[in-house]
């Protein structure tokens, strides 16, 4: 298997300048930032994607062949919006690793690279799925789709994406959070997909068929906190129009970048059946410093658990791991018995979480809010 992980030591410099001016900035801001700050810069080795494929994963037969050169047509965002002009403050913001929210729409593909993932979405879409948010949905896609694999693998969209972000991104550990399609509901009134924050903390949004030949099947996304979305749909049905925000896509083949487990966002209804396809990618930021903002109880109540499980403890591991290196290479000479422990509870305070998560036996249910 193709290993196209974005390598840490790859990263152009400036990322890394990036990343160690946003840290500076939060040191003025407040002494929750002074103690992430005081830590030292040091990025994650990504892991490789799985050798194999889990059981009832095939991959498609005679689909497109990944070709950068040919499928890729990068543009930057013209407007990047932070987690601050959202209202999120200053001791939230300096737990991520990024004050990202998100951006206008970026270019992502070209011409041959939308039609060729076009083609593959619709022989995927046999292998959909509906929950009660998403009323029909194909995960696991890097898993059926070579194609898709590349594509959602590649190092050259991660660094780009990562430019934008100003941290280090790779594609996410988790293949199931890789190449999610949404596709429009047999039952138009529906919703595509109901107001909600993610269930990882980074993705990208991309429109795989031309939205402006769309009525309804807007994404859109709150401008606010998710606790103030969350409090305003207890006593209403939607959200204030003038705090909705609806991105202008020119085409298939954008998308935009969010920090999406802090924006609530949302796909509407279509007024008339549609054509209407999306492809989410999810990402890790290279920096693990900072808490995970995951949602196993969403995945759990959605994804085969064959596959999400082993999945999960990979992924908790692969973070444990990373602390526990910045341990290595970074502990002090002390007597400080105290500290010492504490510094390798927290190292490895991931895969205690992924143990526990993967031993209760409780029905989860996604997180979703309103319609």
């Amino acid at each position: 298997m193709i290993n196209q992980h974005l390598k840490a030591t790859t990263l152009p410099e400036k990322i890394t300048q990036q990343a160690i001016t946003e840290r500076e900035e939060f040191i003025a801001l407040s002494s929750d930032a002074r103690n992430v700050a005081q830590k030292s810069i040091i990025f994650a080795e990504p892991i490789c994607f799985p050798q194999c494929s889990p059981s009832g994963y095939e991959y498609l037969p005679d689909e497109p062949i990944y070709n950068p050169q040919h499928h890729l047509a990068l543009e930057k965002p013209t407007k990047i919006y932070r987690l601050d002009e959202f209202g999120y403050e200053e001791s939230i913001i300096a737990k991520f690793p990024t004050n990202l929210a998100i951006t206008s729409p970026i270019r992502l593909l070209s011409e041959e690279g939308v039609a060729a993932l076009h083609e593959v979405s619709l022989a995927l879409q046999c292998y959909s799925q509906s929950c009660e948010r998403i009323p029909n949905m194909v995960r696991g896609g890097v898993y059926r789709s070579k194609f898709v694999r590349d594509l959602c693998l590649c190092p050259i969209v991660a660094e780009f994406l990562s430019e934008i972000a100003s941290i280090p991104l790779a594609a996410h550990s988790m293949p199931l959070m890789l190449g999610h399609f949404n596709f429009a509901p047999q039952d138009f009134t529906q919703a595509i997909d109901k107001w909600h924050t993610d269930s990882i903390a980074f993705d990208y949004v991309l429109m795989v068929t031309n939205p402006s030949q769309l009525a309804g099947g807007k994404f859109q996304y709150f401008n606010g906190t998710k606790e103030e979305g969350e409090e305003l749909l207890k006593h209403t049905k939607d959200l204030p129009e003038d705090r909705i925000m609806t991105p202008v896509f020119p085409d298939a083949g954008y998308a935009v970048l969010q920090q999406g487990s802090m924006v609530m966002h949302r796909a509407t209804r279509l007024m008339h059946p549609a054509e209407r396809i999306t492809m989410v990618n999810g990402y890790v930021s290279l920096d693990v410093n900072f808490p995970d903002q995951s949602r196993f109880a969403d995945m759990k109540a959605v994804d085969e658990h064959h596959v999400l499980f082993p999945e999960w403890a990979r992924y908790k591991a692969w973070l444990s791991r990373s602390k526990l290196d910045v341990l290595i290479q970074e502990l002090p000479f002390t007597n400080d018995r105290a500290a010492l422990c504490a510094a390798l509870r927290s190292a490895i305070a991931d895969v205690e979480a992924a143990i526990a998560d993967i031993q209760e036996t409780d029905e989860s249910k996604m997180l979703y809010y309103g319609s």
